[in-house]
């Protein structure tokens, strides 16, 4: 009986020894994936090695790539924003919206970043060609910060990521810190020469506003969801704002003749109070219709210089 008992125990040691050697042998075989996530569009994407020819299709990423000592197989073409000197050479593929398919297929590249809403007629092709697609969206302050963490956690590069969103919060809390105290009731108007409507938080000037304590009176009728939405001058009259910021794409003289004949022809337009003290700003296209990515702690003081001049006097 004794003998009984020393051979089973034998038998079971021998058993799990050749358990835990086949589950070591298992996760060596068969490795770990580089990196899992689920991007903006909600598509899980896995990547079973780290990505050596990455191509962006939106310039708005460029300086965030950068910052994390990222590099470039090829991207889109800037007519707008500054390109970083590291990538001024990198082969150019087309305006974001006019992307040359032919082009990017050329490159062969092993992982595309794209914008979700932007490119996603060209995913099920990328895809369907084996190669990865990440869609970002990267329009509020909170959105850049996760495009910066998972640009790098695609380079690899946690630490320089880590560092450059705690120096925007740095920088963001250094502009905020010397407002005054009282809490300016604003609202923002979007102005294309066929229509004028007002933006919410999910906008890049509504998000800023947020940033800044600003209190958005026509964001109510976003229900929180949508980027802009029509907003009449009943309305506007009715919430009678303290500052109107105003956002722009077109041409000048086109957006002047809109928003004249939607609003400053109405008598009711010089009853409010904005007008009335020329608290009426038009904010730049370059920080407030086109993603300013790290540039977004520039946004958040260039609006509120506007609305608070003398304390950021000479511009500090």
């Amino acid at each position: 009986m004794q003998l009984q008992k020393l051979a089973c125990a034998l038998l079971c040691t021998i058993m799990l020894t050749l358990a835990g050697c086949g589950g070591e042998q298992k996760e060596a075989g068969g490795g770990k994936a580089y990196l899992q996530l689920t991007d903006a569009a909600g598509r899980q994407v896995t990547l079973t090695k780290k990505p050596e020819r990455i191509v962006s299709l939106s310039p708005s990423y460029l300086g965030m790539i950068d910052a994390v000592g990222g590099k470039l197989a090829g991207r889109a073409t800037s007519k707008v924003g500054t390109v970083p000197a590291s990538m001024k050479d990198v082969p150019e593929i087309g305006l974001v919206y006019n992307i040359n398919m032919e082009s990017l297929v050329a490159l062969k590249p092993d992982l595309v970043l794209a914008g979700k809403n932007q490119h996603e007629k060209f995913v099920p092709l990328l895809t369907s060609n084996n190669i990865n697609v990440i869609e970002f969206d990267a329009k509020t302050y909170d959105e850049v910060k996760q495009t910066v963490t998972t640009l790098g956690e695609i380079y690899g590069a946690q630490d320089k990521a880590a560092a450059e969103n705690a120096l925007l919060d740095k920088e963001i809390a250094s502009v905020t810190a010397k407002l005054p105290k009282d809490k300016k009731r604003v609202v923002i108007m979007h102005a294309t020469a066929s229509s004028v409507t007002v933006e919410g938080s999910r906008s890049i000037a509504g998000c800023v506003s947020d940033l800044l304590g600003f209190e958005n009176v026509a964001a109510a009728a976003l229900q929180g969801k949508s980027d802009k939405t029509p907003y009449s001058m009943e309305s506007l009259v009715g919430q009678d704002p303290d500052v109107l910021f105003i956002t722009s794409m077109g041409k000048p003289e086109e957006i002047e003749n809109r928003l004249r004949s939607d609003f400053k022809q109405n008598p009711a337009w010089n009853s409010l109070r904005a007008v009335q003290q020329g608290h009426v700003y038009v904010l730049p296209e370059k920080l407030f219709l086109i993603n300013p990515g790290l540039r977004y702690p520039e946004a958040v003081k260039y609006m509120a210089q506007q609305v608070y001049p003398e304390v950021f006097k000479n511009g500090k």
